[in-house]
């Protein structure tokens, strides 16, 4: 009887193959997935609604939502306290926005080109809702400040972080926080007048 190359001889046994150690390890991997999936459930929205208020674009905030989420699952042996990975989502988002502006101020000296808004194309529900809890006088005299007074502001009053909160998520010493803190608001009184 001739056997096909492709079939095991009938008199043979098929051994499943076994790769040491790898249970082990796909039951990591599995357990740090699900872990992850119930943050992203709990966070997600969050995380993109402060992306948001930070660089002003539906779109954008989304996908820096979603990369800070890939650099979380990057860096999740590291932050190993459940507790501390939102904490680690907020200053990754705020870096990031801090990175796409600084690319986006040097691509704009290069070309020209407008500086980005706080009013994008495309709107959800929920962004909506956001956009006209908070006037548009409001977000126009936030849209104004400079990034880094923008982010203290976004962080204390939305997330009601602490300045040593803040101070972690920026990466900045809590006497520069302040710093930050009491410039934006004299801006927004100067751009807000009597509308505070």
């Amino acid at each position: 009887m001739i056997v096909p190359a492709t079939e095991p001889a009938p008199h043979e046994p098929v051994v499943p193959l076994r790769l040491v150690g790898a249970p082990a390890r796909s039951r990591t991997i599995s357990s740090k997935r699900a872990a992850l999936m119930a943050l992203y459930e709990d966070e997600f929205r969050r995380t993109a609604r402060l992306a948001y208020l930070l660089c002003g674009d539906r779109q954008l905030a989304d996908d820096l939502a979603h990369d800070a989420f890939v650099r979380l699952w990057e860096h999740w042996d590291r932050v190993d306290d459940p507790d501390r990975r939102g904490q680690y989502l907020r200053a990754t988002v705020v870096n990031l926005v801090r990175s796409t502006h600084r690319r986006a101020a040097t691509a704009r000296r290069h070309r020209g080109a407008p500086a980005l808004t706080l009013v994008g194309d495309q709107v959800s529900a929920e962004d909506e809702a956001l956009y006209r809890s908070t006037r548009p006088d409001v977000m126009a005299a936030l849209a104004a400040l400079p990034e880094r007074q923008r982010a203290t502001i976004v962080l204390r009053h939305w997330l009601r972080m602490t300045e040593g909160e803040i101070a972690e998520a920026m990466g900045c010493s809590i006497g520069s926080v302040r710093t930050h803190v009491a410039r934006a608001y004299k801006a927004l009184a100067i751009s807000l007048g009597d509308l505070r």
